[in-house]
Parts: C-alpha cells; structure tokens; sequence
C-alpha cells in the first residue's frame, strides 16, 4: 500500500501534477499521423509561424493538429460537409455497367481511396421516362439523413471500420428515423420560405411568390420533428453496475409539444428585437383602444398593495436606504409631488442622463448603477422602454431580459408613494422622467414584488436590462497587469458597455483616503473612455452622483498635464462628474470591471434554450448540439431560473465537446468556470466547422430536483441548433473528459493516475485510471478537513475499487454556502491488488465492516450511481 501525501488545497490553489510518459490523451495520439513540418498558418489571427512552433507567437493558439480520419484524404471539407462530399461522388455521370457492392467493402483506416472502386452501386435510374424517376437509394450501409440540408447520405456504424483496437465506452450517435418534405411524386425535397413561409423545391435558390433568397434558416425549416438519438453504453458490468442500451426517440408520446420542437436556428438580435416590438405594439394598441381617453389602465397582476411591496424588513434581501414608510399609497405621475414640481412636463425621457437617476428606499443600486451605465448609451437605452411617449392611459411596455429569457412587461404608472409627502418612495427621475421608475417597477414585477430587488451586482442589473453576455475583469487577481489593459483596451474599441466598482473588493480600503482622493469606496462608476497616449494609459470615469471626482494625478485641475494631451482630452466642456485617471491609479483603488458585450450592430446572431438540469438522470433529459458552417466566434451563457439571492443558486457548468467521428461525446473544447451563481459563460470563443454538444451540468441538487434554466447562445454567424436526448452516461462522459484535459496528476503508483480539478470549479473533482491489465486498485479518499462543501457520495470519506483498465470518478466536493468561503484538503491512499473487496479499506460504519464492498460507502440513489460508475479504458 502507498500513501500519497496530504494534499491541501485552499480556494484557488492547487497541487501541480506530472504527465508521465506512458499515459496520453487520445487526442495527443491523433496529432502524429501525417507530415506536417512546414510553416503554418494561425487560425486565429492568422500568423504565420515556423514549422518548429506548435504554439502560436502572438496568440498562443494550438497549432490545428492534422488527425487520422476514416474518410479518403481527397476529402478535406469539415466533417459537417464529408456527407455532401460523398453524395457528389455518387451522383457522377450514371455507369452504363451495374455494379454491385461487395458486403465486406468498407473504408480503410488509413488508406487515402476507398477499398474497391467497384463497391460502389450503381446509382442509374431504371425507371420509366413517363414517370418521374424516384430519389436515388443510399449505398448498402449508409442511412440517409435528412437532418443536413438539402439530402445527405451519412455513414452507418456497421459500414465503417474503426482505427482502434477497441470500441468507445460509451456512443451515440443523431439520426433521423425518416425524411421530410420529400414529394411523394418526384421524390424532391422542399424548403420553406422565411418571408412568405411558401414551400419551394429544393432545386429553387429563390422563393417562387416573393423571390426572397434560400437563406440558412429556410433550409432548417424544412426539417422533420421525428429525431433518433440513440446511446449504447457498453460500461463494464460488475456486480454493483450493469448498463444496458438505451433506445429514447424523441418523438415519445410523453413528450411535451416545446420538446418535440428541437430544430432551431439563431436569429439576428436586431431581428429577435423587431419582432418583439411587432408583438407588444399589438397587445398596446388593443389595451389603449380599450382603455378610449377617459379610463386609465390598472394592472391587476402586479396590484397595488403589500403584496406588490414585499417584506422591507428582511434583512436576508438587503439594506433598506434611509427611512422606511409604515405604509404607502399608489399614485400617478400627475398625483405626485417632485423636487422638480411642475417645472417639467411628465415624460418617458427627456436627455436622459446618468445624474438623472435617484435612488429611493430600496438598496437596489446595483440595479441603479446599471441604469446609469446604459444611460450613456441613449441607443441602447431605447432599446428598453418600447412606450417612448407619456400615456395617458398609463400603459408601458418595458422589454427586459429575465433569467436569460426575453420578456415584454406590461405596467402600468401607479408607483408607491409617501402619505405624507405624496413623494416616489423608490427610485426616481429627475426633470420628471418616468424610465427609471418604469424599469424598476416591470423588473419588480417580474421578480414578484420591489423588495426582490434589494442586493445584487452591477454585472446583474446589465445583463437584465441588456440581454448581451456579460464579464467581469478582475482587478485583483495575478493576471499580468498589460493583458488586463489589454481587455480594457479592446472592449472600449468594441463599442461595449463598462462599469467599474471601487473599493468593493477583498483588499482593506479605508474610506477617508479614498474619500480625500475625490473617490467613494463601494461605489459604481462609468467608463466613458479608454487611451493609450504614448506612455500613457489612461481611462475617463464617470461619478453617477454628478459630482465628487477624482482628485490626483490626471484629474481635471492637475497641474502636470502635457499640453497636447490637455488640448486634445480637456478641450471640451466639462460634464458633470468625469475625471480622468492612469491606469496605475485605477488598479490601487477599484477592484473590477464590468462589460455588457452590446453587438447589435454587428450582425450577432442569438439563440436561447430552455433547458433542465441537476435532479436524477433521466432518459427525457436533453442536451444542446449545435452545427457550425464556419469558423464563429460563439458565447455561451446558462442562467438559473429563479436564482435572485445566494440562497437560491446552484453550481452551474458549461461544458463544450466536439462531437467525435464514431459519434460519441469527443475532446472538451471550452467550458465556463464552476460558480454558484445566477449565471456563468464560456466567454467568446472560436468555434472551427463541425458538430458540438452542450451539455450543462448542476451536481447541487443531484438526486432530488430539477433546476429549470435557460442556456443563451450569441454567435457572430447564425447556426443551427437541436434539442437532442441526453442520456444520463452522457454526464459522466462529459465530467471525464474534463477530468482527461484539465485534471493535475497526483504521483502514485504505477499505472494508476489519479487525476483532480479545484481551479475555477468551486470546490474538487477527483477521477483515478487504472491501466493495469490484470490487477485491481483499491483507492480510499479521506476529505474530512475540508470545510463548506457538500460531497457527491453524501459523506467525506469514501472507498472504491476499480477494475483493470478502467476510470472511475471517485468523489466531486461542491461549494456549499456561497456567502462563506470554503477549504477543500483530500488524502489519497492507493493500492493494488488480485481481488476486488476492499478490505480493511472499507469505511467503517455503525461500527460494522464486512470487507467484501466494491464501493464504500454503496451509492444512495441511481444518479449518483451513474455518475461515479465505471469506465472502460481504451487506448490505441
């Protein structure tokens, strides 16, 4: 037996493990076929580097690694577009001479040509000329799907020799049971107009009414409903695991009709928007031709009462800003009184400014402080409030992005006031302006009452009022201080939204420094401005307050000002609470930068998913492929329904896998941070052509609830996108492949690699390979120093013994409080052995120990069985 020793890893830290050179992943074993020393080309940015770099020298990319492929080499296209390839073989000019093909004909591994030219069939058409000839048959072995555009023949396993020497643990594998919008009469296929929705054949490239042009969304239109996806899980069979194929057609009668809708295709946000605003405008003109001059519109769904105010005095929702009223009357605009009196006429916006905004009794700044932020953007504030005019009706749409969803909330403008001074009680526009009042109250309504809206983060308020996918620059962290700038620097040149907060991180602050240097610790400030002048970094802030600004180096009365740069950035008029300030002064005092990545005007494209996670793994569940044409730069956020406060959130996690060639879960591509928070995103990323699986995972509530969700996709190109099944070996899958890519090795015996993930996963994820071929290894984890965290197996010791040649994920430790923070140390003994008992590594409970387990303590209910069950090994 070997101990290994303590490992302790705290938040953030972990231990750095060795590869040894026995152990290789099977993508690295794919790069050595073929010659590739010659200079190459970046994908990325297109550099041309040495034959010598396997690294990119300006952005550090991989260099694209020429992999073995069951295809003939005179295919190069991407494997989305291997099956049109293929069709185009067959579909030559028609052999006079019937061939047939031989059963044993296959492709060879290897081989640049098919095996034999005479396997193929013949492909001409016998049918009568009086009669329209039928669709061409697929040769023996291939299944056509309908799934790709137009018709494409796609291989079937039988009919495709593998290049290992055994089979996957574990494949699916996306067919389509049936072909659709076939003529019964010419065996044509149709596609369907997005403008006119008219069916044209598939030979059309334009519309046959209104000419409009075969775009990609018409030809997913055509799509059928009826998909297959099938998962053969061929895990090892034990005494303690026995997994049989699993067979889900997604056309179950017990499926919901939103489930049996799985063909989407991302649409451009400028036209997701259009068509909101065509629908709201119908449901407003019909309220206020109701309503007529003389009645005013009331909202019976958010009523004015307590109920719409919730419970102020809960402390667990935040602090409540000044005095709070015993009670409150609900008043229109006209029935209140202001600062500003009537010296302004009620109005939905008037200059809207970031000074305009005031905040009320709620502690709802963050949302606030996003308001200020979109305030300097008047185009995309515009873009919220679709009643721009003061009704008299008092009928408001207010277009928000909730929990990853669009939503168009309907208010009205009563607002809760003071008795006795007939004054807003929560936030306010000044100059009489009604956007802020009717942005907090539709986000209240959404949310169930205004005291949901107490705490929360700037990055929150953002994404809510802006529905773009958002991130956070530390500033804290030990990230290089120049590719922070860096980031700074390319999102002001992107035309993106940023917020800074000061003072509100984790380092100390004392208040009456920053408060002499012109600064307001725990406070939100706009970035209007990013430049690199020379030397000089600098940024251009914004206090929202209007005043109180900063005070040092670069500010507005400092004496050291170059004179070209004083004429050329103080040229202008002062607005009220700008200053500049260097890019060394704003790292020692604020702590973060948020960014609202807006690309309307880029042609982004966008897709949004409900989704289910977490609970117990069921054959209903389903997970997002996407289908990507060419190279797109991709951003993936998951939010949680529901999730306002840290009592309600889960782990969230993003996992990105190409799909392989023999149709199973392949190598992680990307995935997002493991947080328990109200979203996480991938960030952007480039995605080469092929097919990719999402799948999102939550290990919170495994076992007991589903988390209902929504996974948003923004794409610099539109793609495709199928609610496919998601077996529950698919989660395991996706969590080894992640362990495979990203886990450090602890040292240990020969042939066993103990592997485990703690950075950017929220707590610990520990798997252990066995690759010995006739012994067995027993592993005992023991995790009871760590703190603040739940474990997978429901206790922080555990046992296991794992069969030659196979993998197993031992133990997943979870961030339990998020308001607190947590320590995660594990102790590792392995050893090896002829038999699979435990033994005298068996956990001891009750007192009692039998010795002859497999797993200790057993696994509590399917879910967790299936996560930690055992995988086969296969190397070639």
């Amino acid at each position: 037996m070997l101990a290994v020793p303590t490992r302790q890893l705290l938040v953030g830290q972990s231990a750095v493990g060795e590869q040894p050179a026995g152990c290789r992943h099977r993508r690295v074993l794919s790069c050595c076929i073929g010659s590739w020393m010659s200079p190459w080309s970046c994908q990325q940015c297109t550099l041309v580097n040495s034959e010598a770099n396997t690294l990119c020298a300006a952005c550090g990319s991989e260099r694209e690694q020429r992999r073995g492929t069951l295809l003939p080499r005179i295919i190069i296209k991407p494997i989305s577009d291997v099956t049109n390839a293929i069709l185009d073989l067959f579909n030559g000019p028609p052999n006079p001479v019937s061939r047939q093909r031989s059963p044993n004909s296959t492709f060879s591994p290897g081989s640049s040509s098919l095996r034999s030219s005479s396997s193929y069939p013949d492909l001409s058409s016998s049918s009568t000329p009086s009669r329209p000839a039928p669709p061409r048959p697929p040769p023996p072995g291939w299944i056509l799907d309908s799934d790709q555009s137009s018709s494409r023949i796609n291989p079937s396993p039988d009919s495709i020799a593998t290049t290992t020497s055994t089979t996957a643990d574990s494949s699916f594998s996306f067919v389509d049971t049936s072909v659709t919008s076939t003529s019964s009469h010419d065996g044509s296929l149709t596609w369907i107009c997005r403008k006119c929705l008219n069916a044209n054949p598939e030979l059309l490239n334009v519309c046959s009414q209104c000419n409009e042009r075969k775009s990609i969304g018409s030809k997913r239109r055509q799509r059928g409903q009826n998909r297959h996806l099938s998962y053969t899980s061929s895990g090892l069979s034990t005494e303690n695991s026995s997994f049989a194929d699993v067979n889900v057609s997604a056309n179950s009668s017990t499926m919901s009709a939103d489930e049996k809708m799985t063909s989407l295709c991302s649409e451009v946000m400028t036209e997701v928007e259009r068509h909101d605003r065509e629908n709201a405008a119908a449901t407003y003109n019909s309220i206020v031709s109701f309503c007529g001059q003389h009645k005013t519109f009331i909202d019976d769904s958010f009523p004015h009462t307590q109920k719409s105010i919730g419970d102020l005095n809960d402390s667990d929702l935040g602090a409540v800003v000044g005095f709070l009223p015993t009670s409150f009357i609900w008043l229109r605009p006209e029935q209140m009184f202001t600062k500003d009196g009537r010296a302004w006429p009620w109005t939905v916006f008037r200059d809207p400014r970031s000074s305009d905004i005031e905040q009320g009794v709620l502690g709802d700044c963050w949302l606030l402080s996003a308001m200020a932020l979109i305030a300097e953007r008047p185009d995309v504030l515009e873009h919220i409030l679709l009643t721009k005019e003061y009704s008299h009706c008092g009928v408001y749409q207010v277009r928000l992005c909730i929990d990853g969803q669009w939503k168009i909330v309907l208010v009205d403008d009563f607002f809760p006031c003071r008795p006795e001074t007939r004054s807003i009680a929560f936030a306010d526009g000044r100059k009489n302006q009604l956007w802020v009042p009717l942005i907090e109250k539709a986000l209240a309504k959404q949310l169930g009452s205004y005291s949901r809206l107490r705490a929360g983060r700037t990055i929150e308020g953002l994404a809510m009022l802006t529905g773009a996918p958002v991130e956070v620059v530390s500033l804290e962290d030990e990230t290089d201080r120049d590719i922070r700038w860096a980031r700074i620097l390319s999102a002001r040149e992107a035309g993106f939204i940023m917020g800074c907060s000061c003072g509100a991180g984790k380092r100390a602050v004392n208040e009456e420094v920053f408060r002499r240097n012109g600064l307001l610790a725990k406070h939100a400030y706009s970035v209007l401005d990013v430049r690199q002048e020379g030397e000089h970094r600098l940024l251009r802030l914004r206090n929202p307050w209007g005043s109180f600004v900063w005070k040092g180096k670069w500010s507005n009365n400092w004496n050291g000002w170059p004179q070209d740069l004083k004429r050329k950035l103080l040229s202008g008029e002062p607005s009220t609470g700008t200053f500049w300030i260097s890019y060394d002064d704003f790292l020692s005092h604020f702590d973060s930068v948020d960014i609202a990545k807006i690309r309307w005007y880029q042609g982004w494209a966008e897709l949004r998913i409900p989704i289910q996670m977490g609970g117990e793994f069921m054959n209903s569940d389903r997970a997002v492929r996407i289908l990507i044409e060419e190279p797109t730069e991709v951003c993936l956020t998951l939010f949680q329904g529901g999730a306002r406060t840290a009592h309600d959130q889960v782990d969230l996690l993003i996992c990105v896998h190409m799909v392989s060639t023999s149709g199973t879960i392949g190598d992680l591509i990307c995935r997002s941070a493991r947080k328990l928070e109200a979203f996480v995103s991938t960030g952007d990323v480039f995605l080469r052509s092929g097919q990719y699986i999402i799948v999102c995972h939550s290990l919170t509530t495994l076992g007991t609830r589903k988390i209902h969700g929504c996974l948003a996709i923004h794409s610099s190109k539109p793609m495709f996108a199928d609610m496919v099944p998601c077996p529950p070996a698919v989660y395991t899958d996706s969590l080894v492949q992640l362990a495979l890519k990203e886990g450090k090795l602890h040292s240990s015996l020969n042939g066993v690699f103990p592997r485990y993930i703690t950075e950017n996963f929220s707590g610990l994820l520990l798997m252990v390979d066995n690759v010995l071929e006739d012994m067995w290894v027993h592993v005992k984890v023991e995790c009871s120093n760590s703190t603040n965290v739940l474990s997978s197996r429901g206790t922080l010791d555990v046992a296991d013994s794992i069969p030659p040649l196979s993998r197993q994920i031992i133990m997943i430790l979870t961030h339990f409080e998020p308001t607190q923070t947590y320590l995660v140390q594990h102790q590792l003994l392995v050893r090896v052995s002829h038999r699979h008992a435990l033994g005298d590594f068996t956990i001891v409970r009750n007192g009692a120990r039998t010795g002859s387990e497999s797993h200790s303590p057993p696994f509590g209910c399917p879910a967790i069985e299936q996560l930690h069950s055992r995988k086969a090994l296969f190397y070639c």
